[in-house]
C-alpha cells in the first residue's frame, strides 16, 4: 500500500503554463535530485523553455540550474515533453521539439541535452528517434531503449514505436513497432527493465476514458499483444520496485470518472486524480492510490508525472496541476510504502 506523507509545490506562475516535469536521482552524488519542466504561454505553446532545477538535500529545497529557451517565430520549434536519463554517469534531456500549436500536422524531431559535469554545461545534439513524447532510457542486455509515438495522418491516428541505440547511445537509427492498432491509439509508452525483460505500459488514446495497457519483450525489439488492464488513464511512468520482487510502481493522469450521482455543475466538483500504483506483475492485480485531485474541466491540464526512488520503500512523484489556479502548476508529492 502505498501513503503521501507530504507536498511541496515547486514552481508556480499564474502567467505562465508549467508542465511535464521529470524528475532523477543522480548516481554520482547522495541526496542530488534533477527536476526538469516545461514553461510556456499555453498547452500548445507559441514560445518555451525547460527549466532544470537542482536539489542536493533529497528534495527539500531546490534551485533553478539551466534554462533551454525556442520560439517558435524565432526558432521555428518549441519544447515539447522532456524526460531525464542518465548514460553511464552522463545526465541527459531528451524532449521533442515540435513546429507548429497544431500537433496533427506539426513536424516533431527530438533533441538531447548531454551533461557531463551534473548539469553545469550542456551539449546540443539531434537524433534520429522518430515522433514524439520520447520516454526515460532504458538500458536493456547492452543496448539503450527509448519508446516514443509518431502521429500517422491528421485524424491523430498514432503508432507506439520504441528507438534503440547500439552504441551506447552514439546513433539512434534503429526503431521498432510497439504497439499498433487500426482501432485503438496506443501512445505515451513507458519502458521498465525487469532485468528478464521489458514490460511497457501504454495510453490508448481512442477516447478520454480508457484503460491503460502493458506489453512486454524479451528483446526490446520483438513486443507481446497489448493487455489490457484495470485502471483508466495516460502517460504512464512505471518504475521497477527494488523492495519487492514481480512488483512494478508507477503513477499517471487517472482519468477513471465513477458512476455517482454529482449535482449541477457537475464541473465544480473534483472528478479527476493523479494517481500511484503497486502493480503485481504474476496476477496482473493492481492497487491504485489517489495523490492529488483535479477538476474535470481541466481533463488535459495535469497528471504527466515523473518518479524517483530516494531511498528503500520511498518515492517522490513530481506532476503538473490546475486545481483552482489560473494555470499548471508543478507539484512534488513524497509516498512511502506501507506494509
Amino acid at each position: 500500500m502505498l501513503k503521501v506523507t507530504k507536498y511541496k509545490t515547486i514552481a508556480q506562475d499564474p502567467d505562465k503554463y508549467l508542465s511535464f516535469p521529470d524528475i532523477i536521482k543522480s548516481p554520482r552524488k547522495n541526496n542530488r535530485l534533477f527536476l526538469i519542466y516545461r514553461e510556456g504561454d499555453s498547452h500548445h505553446p507559441t514560445w518555451s523553455k525547460l527549466i532544470l532545477q537542482i536539489s542536493n538535500n533529497n528534495g527539500k529545497t531546490w534551485k533553478v540550474l539551466k534554462e533551454f529557451y525556442t520560439d517558435l517565430e524565432e526558432d521555428g520549434c518549441v519544447w515539447n515533453c522532456p524526460r531525464l536519463s542518465y548514460i553511464d554517469n552522463a545526465l541527459v534531456i531528451t524532449c521533442d521539439q515540435k513546429s507548429s500549436t497544431h500537433e496533427r500536422t506539426a513536424m516533431f524531431k527530438t533533441v538531447q541535452l548531454i551533461s557531463r559535469d551534473e548539469g553545469n554545461m550542456f551539449r546540443k545534439v539531434s537524433v534520429a528517434m522518430p515522433g514524439m513524447v520520447p520516454d526515460t532510457i532504458v538500458k536493456f542486455k547492452n543496448k539503450l531503449f527509448c519508446a516514443n509515438h509518431k502521429i500517422k495522418s491528421e485524424k491523430n491516428d498514432l503508432i507506439q514505436l520504441v528507438s534503440w541505440s547500439r552504441d551506447n547511445g552514439d546513433t539512434w537509427y534503429d526503431t521498432n513497432i510497439m504497439a499498433h492498432s487500426e482501432k485503438k491509439q496506443f501512445c505515451e509508452a513507458s519502458v521498465v527493465n525487469m532485468r528478464e525483460y521489458l514490460i511497457g505500459y501504454l495510453r490508448e488514446n481512442s477516447g478520454h476514458q480508457r484503460n491503460v495497457y502493458t506489453v512486454i519483450s524479451k528483446d526490446g525489439i520483438h513486443w507481446s499483444k497489448p493487455r489490457k488492464l484495470s485502471i483508466f488513464g495516460q502517460r504512464v511512468t512505471a518504475l521497477k520496485d527494488e523492495d519487492q520482487k514481480g512488483y512494478v510502481i508507477g503513477a499517471f493522469r487517472d482519468t477513471y470518472i465513477p458512476h455517482i450521482y454529482i449535482p449541477e455543475p457537475e464541473w465544480e466538483h473534483p472528478k479527476l486524480a493523479v494517481s500511484a500504483f503497486e502493480h503485481n506483475l504474476d496476477n496482473n492485480k493492481i492497487m491504485l492510490t489517489k495523490i492529488d485531485w483535479e477538476y474535470s474541466r481541466s481533463q488535459y491540464h495535469f497528471g504527466y508525472t515523473g518518479m524517483v526512488r530516494t531511498s528503500p520503500n520511498e518515492y517522490i512523484i513530481a506532476y503538473y496541476i490546475k486545481q483552482t489556479e489560473e494555470n499548471p502548476f508543478i507539484k512534488l508529492a513524497w509516498i512511502s510504502k506501507i506494509k
